[in-house]
Protein backbone atom coordinates (compact mmCIF):
# COMPACT_ATOMS: atom_id res chain seq x y z
CA UNK A 1 0.00 0.00 0.00
CA UNK A 2 1.52 3.65 -1.01
CA UNK A 3 2.41 6.32 1.54
CA UNK A 4 -1.01 8.16 -0.10
CA UNK A 5 -3.20 5.68 0.33
CA UNK A 6 -1.86 4.99 4.07
CA UNK A 7 -2.63 8.77 4.92
CA UNK A 8 -6.74 7.67 4.18
CA UNK A 9 -6.47 5.39 7.34
CA UNK A 10 -7.09 7.14 10.50
CA UNK A 11 -7.11 4.13 12.73
CA UNK A 12 -7.47 0.85 11.82
CA UNK A 13 -10.98 0.16 10.20
CA UNK A 14 -11.72 3.72 9.48
CA UNK A 15 -10.47 5.12 6.00
CA UNK A 16 -10.88 8.88 5.59
CA UNK A 17 -13.23 9.74 2.31
CA UNK A 18 -11.44 12.37 -0.36
CA UNK A 19 -12.97 15.70 -1.51
CA UNK A 20 -13.88 13.68 -4.83
CA UNK A 21 -15.99 11.40 -2.13
CA UNK A 22 -17.43 14.03 -0.30
CA UNK A 23 -18.39 15.64 -3.26
CA UNK A 24 -20.81 12.68 -3.88
CA UNK A 25 -22.61 13.31 -0.17
CA UNK A 26 -22.67 17.15 -0.31
CA UNK A 27 -24.07 17.42 -3.74
CA UNK A 28 -27.04 14.92 -3.65
CA UNK A 29 -30.82 15.84 -2.85
CA UNK A 30 -33.80 14.41 -2.64
CA UNK A 31 -34.63 15.34 -6.26
CA UNK A 32 -31.01 13.80 -6.89
CA UNK A 33 -30.13 10.98 -4.62
CA UNK A 34 -26.47 9.79 -5.44
CA UNK A 35 -25.62 6.03 -5.77
CA UNK A 36 -24.92 3.62 -7.96
CA UNK A 37 -26.80 0.27 -8.96
CA UNK A 38 -27.74 -2.69 -10.70
CA UNK A 39 -30.76 -4.37 -11.51
CA UNK A 40 -29.66 -7.87 -12.04
CA UNK A 41 -31.61 -10.33 -13.58
CA UNK A 42 -31.36 -14.23 -12.03
CA UNK A 43 -32.30 -17.73 -13.43
CA UNK A 44 -34.12 -18.96 -10.37
CA UNK A 45 -36.34 -21.90 -10.27
CA UNK A 46 -39.94 -21.41 -9.39
CA UNK A 47 -39.22 -23.61 -6.79
CA UNK A 48 -36.80 -21.76 -5.07
CA UNK A 49 -38.04 -18.60 -5.21
CA UNK A 50 -39.27 -18.78 -2.02
CA UNK A 51 -36.43 -18.70 -0.31
CA UNK A 52 -34.49 -16.41 -3.15
CA UNK A 53 -34.26 -13.80 -0.63
CA UNK A 54 -32.87 -16.28 2.25
CA UNK A 55 -30.07 -17.01 0.10
CA UNK A 56 -29.44 -13.79 -0.87
CA UNK A 57 -28.73 -13.14 3.00
CA UNK A 58 -26.57 -15.75 3.28
CA UNK A 59 -24.38 -14.80 0.26
CA UNK A 60 -23.87 -10.59 1.69
CA UNK A 61 -23.25 -12.33 5.17
CA UNK A 62 -20.73 -13.94 3.71
CA UNK A 63 -19.08 -11.93 1.69
CA UNK A 64 -19.80 -7.95 2.74
CA UNK A 65 -16.62 -8.00 5.00
CA UNK A 66 -14.61 -7.89 1.62
CA UNK A 67 -16.21 -4.74 0.42
CA UNK A 68 -16.52 -1.36 1.71
CA UNK A 69 -20.10 -1.63 2.35
CA UNK A 70 -20.21 -3.29 5.86
CA UNK A 71 -19.02 0.49 7.44
CA UNK A 72 -20.91 3.54 8.63
CA UNK A 73 -20.13 7.59 8.09
CA UNK A 74 -19.07 9.50 10.51
CA UNK A 75 -18.16 13.18 10.61
CA UNK A 76 -14.82 14.62 11.49
CA UNK A 77 -15.44 17.01 14.60
CA UNK A 78 -15.45 20.72 13.55
CA UNK A 79 -14.90 19.62 10.06
CA UNK A 80 -11.12 19.93 10.50
CA UNK A 81 -10.18 16.72 8.99
CA UNK A 82 -12.41 14.40 6.52
CA UNK A 83 -15.33 12.41 7.37
CA UNK A 84 -14.74 8.59 7.60
CA UNK A 85 -16.07 5.01 7.16
CA UNK A 86 -15.90 3.11 10.25
CA UNK A 87 -16.51 -0.87 9.88
CA UNK A 88 -19.28 -2.38 11.53
CA UNK A 89 -18.93 -6.22 12.48
CA UNK A 90 -22.08 -6.72 11.10
CA UNK A 91 -25.32 -5.29 9.76
CA UNK A 92 -29.37 -5.84 10.09
CA UNK A 93 -29.67 -7.63 6.39
CA UNK A 94 -33.27 -8.48 7.34
CA UNK A 95 -34.03 -4.77 6.87
CA UNK A 96 -31.21 -4.16 3.71
CA UNK A 97 -31.82 -6.83 1.45
CA UNK A 98 -36.03 -6.64 1.41
CA UNK A 99 -38.48 -8.25 -0.61
CA UNK A 100 -40.98 -5.81 -2.10
CA UNK A 101 -44.40 -7.48 -2.05
CA UNK A 102 -46.24 -8.64 -5.16
CA UNK A 103 -49.92 -11.24 -4.72
CA UNK A 104 -48.38 -12.64 -7.89
CA UNK A 105 -45.40 -12.48 -10.44
CA UNK A 106 -43.95 -9.15 -11.66
CA UNK A 107 -44.49 -7.79 -14.80
CA UNK A 108 -42.11 -6.26 -16.70
CA UNK A 109 -43.53 -2.53 -16.47
CA UNK A 110 -44.50 -3.14 -13.18
CA UNK A 111 -40.99 -3.96 -12.00
CA UNK A 112 -39.40 -0.97 -13.91
CA UNK A 113 -42.07 1.30 -12.00
CA UNK A 114 -40.77 -0.06 -8.65
CA UNK A 115 -36.88 0.18 -9.32
CA UNK A 116 -37.98 4.19 -10.62
CA UNK A 117 -39.49 4.44 -7.33
CA UNK A 118 -36.72 2.50 -5.00
CA UNK A 119 -34.28 4.71 -7.24
CA UNK A 120 -35.30 7.60 -5.63
CA UNK A 121 -35.09 6.71 -1.94
CA UNK A 122 -31.91 8.44 -0.44
CA UNK A 123 -29.50 5.83 1.45
CA UNK A 124 -29.41 6.13 5.48
CA UNK A 125 -25.42 7.14 5.85
CA UNK A 126 -26.05 6.07 9.51
CA UNK A 127 -25.69 2.42 8.64
CA UNK A 128 -24.12 0.83 5.98
CA UNK A 129 -24.34 2.71 2.16
CA UNK A 130 -26.40 0.34 0.94
CA UNK A 131 -29.57 -1.26 0.00
CA UNK A 132 -30.85 -4.62 -2.10
CA UNK A 133 -34.49 -4.84 -2.88
CA UNK A 134 -35.67 -8.30 -4.09
CA UNK A 135 -38.24 -9.62 -6.64
CA UNK A 136 -39.01 -12.64 -6.08
CA UNK A 137 -41.14 -13.82 -9.08
CA UNK A 138 -41.11 -12.72 -12.73
CA UNK A 139 -43.93 -12.88 -15.60
CA UNK A 140 -41.14 -14.11 -17.63
CA UNK A 141 -39.34 -16.26 -15.27
CA UNK A 142 -36.52 -16.19 -12.63
CA UNK A 143 -36.17 -13.29 -10.11
CA UNK A 144 -34.54 -9.89 -9.79
CA UNK A 145 -32.23 -8.25 -7.53
CA UNK A 146 -32.01 -4.19 -7.83
CA UNK A 147 -28.66 -3.38 -5.30
CA UNK A 148 -27.63 0.16 -4.94
CA UNK A 149 -24.75 1.52 -3.00
CA UNK A 150 -23.96 5.24 -2.07
CA UNK A 151 -21.92 7.10 -4.63
CA UNK A 152 -18.98 8.43 -2.07
CA UNK A 153 -18.34 4.45 -2.04
CA UNK A 154 -16.77 4.23 -5.06
CA UNK A 155 -17.98 4.93 -9.06
CA UNK A 156 -18.81 2.54 -11.75
CA UNK A 157 -15.97 0.91 -12.04
CA UNK A 158 -15.44 0.30 -8.10
CA UNK A 159 -19.12 -0.38 -8.21
CA UNK A 160 -18.47 -3.68 -10.63
CA UNK A 161 -15.53 -4.57 -8.15
CA UNK A 162 -18.20 -5.09 -5.14
CA UNK A 163 -21.01 -6.36 -7.24
CA UNK A 164 -17.60 -9.02 -8.54
CA UNK A 165 -16.98 -9.86 -4.26
CA UNK A 166 -20.45 -10.40 -3.44
CA UNK A 167 -20.91 -12.74 -6.62
CA UNK A 168 -20.13 -16.58 -5.62
CA UNK A 169 -16.57 -15.79 -8.04
CA UNK A 170 -15.13 -14.57 -4.67
CA UNK A 171 -15.07 -16.69 -1.38
CA UNK A 172 -16.22 -15.98 1.53
CA UNK A 173 -14.65 -13.48 4.12
CA UNK A 174 -12.97 -13.52 7.07
CA UNK A 175 -16.01 -12.31 9.44
CA UNK A 176 -15.27 -9.34 11.84
CA UNK A 177 -16.03 -9.53 15.55
CA UNK A 178 -16.29 -5.66 16.82
CA UNK A 179 -16.97 -2.49 15.55
CA UNK A 180 -14.36 -0.08 14.29
CA UNK A 181 -12.90 2.00 17.04
CA UNK A 182 -12.80 5.91 16.35
CA UNK A 183 -10.57 8.04 18.41
CA UNK A 184 -11.65 10.73 20.74
CA UNK A 185 -11.99 14.29 19.61
CA UNK A 186 -8.50 15.40 20.97
CA UNK A 187 -6.85 12.29 19.78
CA UNK A 188 -8.40 12.46 16.38
CA UNK A 189 -7.30 16.46 16.09
CA UNK A 190 -3.77 15.16 16.53
CA UNK A 191 -3.58 12.79 14.29
CA UNK A 192 -5.09 15.02 11.72
CA UNK A 193 -2.38 18.19 12.38
CA UNK A 194 0.24 15.09 11.97
CA UNK A 195 -1.38 14.18 8.25
CA UNK A 196 -1.77 18.03 7.47
CA UNK A 197 1.52 18.49 8.36
CA UNK A 198 3.14 15.22 6.74
CA UNK A 199 0.77 16.23 3.47
CA UNK A 200 2.04 19.98 3.28
CA UNK A 201 4.69 19.35 0.49
CA UNK A 202 2.58 17.10 -1.35
CA UNK A 203 -0.38 19.99 -1.25
CA UNK A 204 1.97 22.61 -2.67
CA UNK A 205 3.00 20.22 -5.05
CA UNK A 206 -0.28 19.68 -6.12
CA UNK A 207 -1.38 23.37 -6.03
CA UNK A 208 1.18 24.32 -8.64
CA UNK A 209 0.13 21.44 -10.86
CA UNK A 210 -3.34 22.64 -10.42
CA UNK A 211 -2.35 26.17 -11.20
CA UNK A 212 -0.15 24.83 -14.22
CA UNK A 213 -3.35 22.98 -15.71
CA UNK A 214 -5.96 26.02 -14.93
CA UNK A 215 -3.23 27.85 -17.67
CA UNK A 216 -2.99 25.12 -19.84
CA UNK A 217 -6.66 24.89 -20.16
CA UNK A 218 -6.86 28.47 -21.16
CA UNK A 219 -6.12 26.98 -24.78
CA UNK A 220 -9.19 25.19 -24.42
CA UNK A 221 -11.38 27.91 -24.22
CA UNK A 222 -13.66 27.73 -26.93
CA UNK A 223 -13.56 23.73 -27.69
CA UNK A 224 -16.93 23.07 -26.23
CA UNK A 225 -20.44 23.38 -27.25
CA UNK A 226 -22.52 25.42 -24.55
CA UNK A 227 -25.34 23.60 -23.05
CA UNK A 228 -28.74 24.68 -24.51
CA UNK A 229 -31.76 25.23 -23.02
CA UNK A 230 -34.76 23.19 -23.64
CA UNK A 231 -38.43 23.51 -23.09
CA UNK A 232 -37.74 20.56 -20.71
CA UNK A 233 -34.66 22.31 -19.09
CA UNK A 234 -34.88 23.29 -15.26
CA UNK A 235 -34.85 21.54 -11.71
CA UNK A 236 -34.89 18.06 -11.93
CA UNK A 237 -37.96 16.78 -10.09
CA UNK A 238 -38.46 14.14 -7.93
CA UNK A 239 -39.96 11.28 -9.82
CA UNK A 240 -38.63 8.88 -12.43
CA UNK A 241 -39.11 6.49 -15.09
CA UNK A 242 -36.96 3.62 -16.07
CA UNK A 243 -36.22 0.95 -18.78
CA UNK A 244 -34.09 -1.36 -20.07
CA UNK A 245 -32.15 -2.15 -23.37
CA UNK A 246 -30.23 -5.52 -24.08
CA UNK A 247 -28.03 -5.31 -27.33
CA UNK A 248 -25.50 -7.70 -28.62
CA UNK A 249 -22.32 -6.69 -27.67
CA UNK A 250 -21.27 -8.11 -31.19
CA UNK A 251 -23.96 -5.91 -33.35
CA UNK A 252 -22.30 -2.78 -32.02
CA UNK A 253 -18.53 -4.17 -32.42
CA UNK A 254 -19.35 -4.76 -35.96
CA UNK A 255 -20.69 -1.57 -36.82
CA UNK A 256 -17.98 0.40 -34.84
CA UNK A 257 -15.28 -1.66 -37.02
CA UNK A 258 -17.58 -1.00 -40.23
CA UNK A 259 -17.27 2.73 -39.73
CA UNK A 260 -14.10 2.94 -38.31
CA UNK A 261 -14.91 3.44 -34.16
CA UNK A 262 -15.11 2.38 -30.82
CA UNK A 263 -18.38 0.96 -28.95
CA UNK A 264 -18.35 3.95 -26.55
CA UNK A 265 -18.42 6.09 -29.92
CA UNK A 266 -21.64 3.72 -31.31
CA UNK A 267 -22.98 4.20 -27.68
CA UNK A 268 -22.88 7.89 -28.29
CA UNK A 269 -24.19 7.74 -31.67
CA UNK A 270 -26.79 5.33 -30.66
CA UNK A 271 -27.76 8.13 -28.36
CA UNK A 272 -27.64 10.89 -30.52
CA UNK A 273 -30.06 9.55 -32.88
CA UNK A 274 -32.49 8.58 -29.97
CA UNK A 275 -33.00 11.89 -28.39
CA UNK A 276 -32.71 13.38 -32.18
CA UNK A 277 -35.77 11.88 -32.42
CA UNK A 278 -37.03 12.34 -29.62
CA UNK A 279 -36.59 15.73 -29.33
CA UNK A 280 -37.91 16.19 -32.60
CA UNK A 281 -41.05 14.38 -31.56
CA UNK A 282 -42.17 16.53 -29.19
CA UNK A 283 -40.88 19.75 -30.70
CA UNK A 284 -38.08 20.53 -28.63
CA UNK A 285 -34.48 19.90 -30.63
CA UNK A 286 -32.28 22.89 -30.28
CA UNK A 287 -30.64 24.19 -32.95
CA UNK A 288 -27.46 23.50 -30.93
CA UNK A 289 -26.00 20.01 -30.13
CA UNK A 290 -26.92 18.74 -26.89
CA UNK A 291 -23.76 18.16 -24.61
CA UNK A 292 -23.00 15.13 -22.75
CA UNK A 293 -22.07 14.53 -18.81
CA UNK A 294 -19.87 11.58 -18.95
CA UNK A 295 -16.69 10.76 -17.45
CA UNK A 296 -13.51 9.08 -17.88
CA UNK A 297 -11.66 6.81 -15.14
CA UNK A 298 -8.03 8.09 -14.06
CA UNK A 299 -8.35 4.77 -11.63
CA UNK A 300 -4.49 3.51 -11.23
CA UNK A 301 -3.07 0.80 -9.22
CA UNK A 302 -1.87 2.63 -6.42
CA UNK A 303 -5.31 4.26 -6.39
CA UNK A 304 -7.06 0.90 -4.81
CA UNK A 305 -10.37 -0.48 -6.10
CA UNK A 306 -12.59 2.08 -4.49
CA UNK A 307 -13.51 5.44 -4.15
CA UNK A 308 -14.05 7.97 -7.25
CA UNK A 309 -11.61 8.26 -9.39
CA UNK A 310 -13.10 9.99 -12.48
CA UNK A 311 -12.95 13.02 -14.62
CA UNK A 312 -15.95 14.92 -16.12
CA UNK A 313 -16.57 15.12 -20.22
CA UNK A 314 -18.65 17.13 -21.55
CA UNK A 315 -18.72 15.64 -25.81
CA UNK A 316 -21.90 17.18 -27.91
CA UNK A 317 -23.94 14.62 -29.10
CA UNK A 318 -24.49 16.29 -32.72
CA UNK A 319 -27.92 16.52 -32.54
CA UNK A 320 -28.43 19.55 -35.19
CA UNK A 321 -27.26 17.44 -37.80
CA UNK A 322 -29.20 14.78 -39.62
CA UNK A 323 -27.23 12.01 -41.29
CA UNK A 324 -26.06 9.68 -38.64
CA UNK A 325 -22.23 9.37 -39.67
CA UNK A 326 -22.02 12.91 -39.92
CA UNK A 327 -23.29 12.68 -36.26
CA UNK A 328 -21.14 9.95 -35.23
CA UNK A 329 -17.85 11.99 -36.73
CA UNK A 330 -18.59 15.00 -35.13
CA UNK A 331 -18.93 13.07 -31.84
CA UNK A 332 -15.79 11.42 -32.22
CA UNK A 333 -14.18 14.76 -33.15
CA UNK A 334 -15.79 16.50 -29.80
CA UNK A 335 -14.60 13.65 -27.82
CA UNK A 336 -11.51 13.66 -28.97
CA UNK A 337 -11.33 17.24 -27.89
CA UNK A 338 -12.58 16.22 -24.53
CA UNK A 339 -9.61 13.85 -24.23
CA UNK A 340 -7.10 16.43 -24.70
CA UNK A 341 -8.11 18.91 -22.27
CA UNK A 342 -8.82 15.71 -19.56
CA UNK A 343 -5.15 15.59 -18.15
CA UNK A 344 -5.59 18.80 -16.80
CA UNK A 345 -8.61 18.54 -15.40
CA UNK A 346 -7.81 14.78 -13.91
CA UNK A 347 -4.81 17.88 -12.07
CA UNK A 348 -7.59 19.90 -10.54
CA UNK A 349 -9.67 16.82 -8.89
CA UNK A 350 -6.57 14.47 -7.84
CA UNK A 351 -6.47 16.84 -4.74
CA UNK A 352 -4.93 15.92 -1.38
CA UNK A 353 -7.36 17.34 1.67
CA UNK A 354 -7.24 20.63 3.72
CA UNK A 355 -7.40 21.92 7.08
CA UNK A 356 -11.40 22.30 7.46
CA UNK A 357 -11.65 21.00 3.84
CA UNK A 358 -14.75 19.35 5.22
CA UNK A 359 -16.59 22.29 6.33
CA UNK A 360 -15.51 24.66 3.60
CA UNK A 361 -17.33 21.84 1.37
CA UNK A 362 -20.30 22.03 3.22
CA UNK A 363 -20.60 26.14 3.23
CA UNK A 364 -19.91 25.52 -0.68
CA UNK A 365 -21.95 23.17 -1.59
CA UNK A 366 -25.03 24.66 0.58
CA UNK A 367 -25.02 27.91 -1.80
CA UNK A 368 -24.43 25.99 -4.97
CA UNK A 369 -27.86 23.62 -4.66
CA UNK A 370 -29.75 26.71 -3.76
CA UNK A 371 -32.78 26.24 -6.35
CA UNK A 372 -31.55 22.87 -8.03
CA UNK A 373 -29.49 24.30 -10.43
CA UNK A 374 -26.88 22.31 -12.78
CA UNK A 375 -24.00 21.72 -10.77
CA UNK A 376 -21.83 21.40 -14.01
CA UNK A 377 -22.50 21.43 -18.14
CA UNK A 378 -24.46 18.62 -19.42
CA UNK A 379 -28.33 18.06 -20.63
CA UNK A 380 -27.67 14.70 -19.81
CA UNK A 381 -25.76 11.83 -18.74
CA UNK A 382 -24.04 9.21 -20.44
CA UNK A 383 -22.06 6.43 -19.62
CA UNK A 384 -19.99 3.65 -20.43
CA UNK A 385 -19.21 1.07 -17.27
CA UNK A 386 -16.97 -1.64 -18.16
CA UNK A 387 -18.82 -5.14 -17.19
CA UNK A 388 -17.56 -8.70 -16.69
CA UNK A 389 -17.10 -10.27 -20.14
CA UNK A 390 -17.52 -13.88 -18.19
CA UNK A 391 -20.83 -15.55 -16.74
CA UNK A 392 -21.58 -14.67 -13.09
CA UNK A 393 -23.56 -15.86 -9.99
CA UNK A 394 -25.05 -15.03 -6.99
CA UNK A 395 -25.82 -17.70 -4.26
CA UNK A 396 -25.78 -20.42 -7.16
CA UNK A 397 -28.15 -18.55 -9.53
CA UNK A 398 -26.75 -17.82 -12.84
CA UNK A 399 -27.04 -13.70 -13.84
CA UNK A 400 -28.96 -13.18 -16.48
CA UNK A 401 -28.64 -9.41 -17.39
CA UNK A 402 -26.65 -6.60 -15.43
CA UNK A 403 -28.83 -3.74 -15.95
CA UNK A 404 -28.02 -0.28 -14.92
CA UNK A 405 -30.02 1.68 -12.62
CA UNK A 406 -28.66 4.88 -13.12
CA UNK A 407 -28.96 8.58 -11.49
CA UNK A 408 -29.95 11.79 -12.43
CA UNK A 409 -27.69 14.93 -11.60
CA UNK A 410 -29.40 18.10 -10.43
CA UNK A 411 -30.78 19.68 -13.15
CA UNK A 412 -30.89 17.15 -15.72
CA UNK A 413 -33.85 15.14 -17.33
CA UNK A 414 -31.83 11.43 -18.30
CA UNK A 415 -29.52 9.06 -18.04
CA UNK A 416 -28.18 5.74 -20.07
CA UNK A 417 -25.45 3.63 -19.04
CA UNK A 418 -24.21 1.13 -20.29
CA UNK A 419 -22.28 -2.35 -18.70
CA UNK A 420 -20.78 -5.02 -20.39
CA UNK A 421 -22.84 -8.58 -18.97
CA UNK A 422 -21.50 -11.42 -20.86
CA UNK A 423 -22.31 -11.32 -24.65
CA UNK A 424 -24.36 -8.31 -24.52
CA UNK A 425 -24.32 -4.90 -23.29
CA UNK A 426 -27.24 -4.10 -20.76
CA UNK A 427 -28.59 -0.45 -20.26
CA UNK A 428 -30.55 1.71 -17.74
CA UNK A 429 -32.50 4.43 -19.04
CA UNK A 430 -33.70 7.05 -16.37
CA UNK A 431 -35.76 9.80 -16.88
CA UNK A 432 -37.38 12.60 -14.99
CA UNK A 433 -41.16 11.88 -15.24
CA UNK A 434 -42.13 14.89 -15.22
CA UNK A 435 -40.35 15.93 -18.11
CA UNK A 436 -40.24 12.66 -20.21
CA UNK A 437 -43.37 10.33 -19.38
CA UNK A 438 -41.87 7.18 -21.47
CA UNK A 439 -38.39 6.11 -20.47
CA UNK A 440 -39.52 3.00 -22.83
CA UNK A 441 -39.81 5.20 -25.95
CA UNK A 442 -36.50 6.14 -25.41
CA UNK A 443 -35.16 2.79 -25.11
CA UNK A 444 -37.06 1.83 -28.34
CA UNK A 445 -35.39 4.66 -30.07
CA UNK A 446 -32.01 3.49 -28.98
CA UNK A 447 -32.67 -0.27 -30.20
CA UNK A 448 -33.64 1.22 -33.63
CA UNK A 449 -30.75 3.51 -33.79
CA UNK A 450 -28.47 0.47 -34.17
CA UNK A 451 -30.75 -1.12 -36.63
CA UNK A 452 -30.37 1.93 -38.99
CA UNK A 453 -26.24 2.36 -38.48
CA UNK A 454 -26.57 -1.27 -39.47
CA UNK A 455 -27.80 -0.78 -42.86
CA UNK A 456 -25.40 1.92 -43.16
CA UNK A 457 -22.47 0.11 -42.22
Amino acid sequence: MSGARDRLQLVPGVRRLRPDDHFMILSETDASPMHVGALIMLDVPPDRQDVFAAAIRRQFAERLPATPLLARLHEAPDGFDSDVWADLASCNLDALVAVQPHPGAWADDELHAAVAMLNMRRLDLEGPPFAAHVFERLAHGGSALYLKMHHSVADGIGFQTVLALLSDAAPPAPQRTADAALPDGGTWRVLAQTRFADEAAQRAEQSERRRDALAKLEAHKGDRAPTPQLKMSGSTSARRRYATISLPLARVKAVGKALGATVNDVFLTLASTALREYLIEIDDLPGTPLVVNSARSYRRPDHGDFGNRIVALHPHLATHLADPVERLRAIQASMAAEMRRTPHDEALLDAAEKPFGAKDRRIAFAERLAGGKRLIPGNLTLSNVPGPAEARSYAGFRQRNNYPVPIIGSGRFLNITSRRSGDNLDMGVIADAEKIADAGRIAALFAAALDELETIA
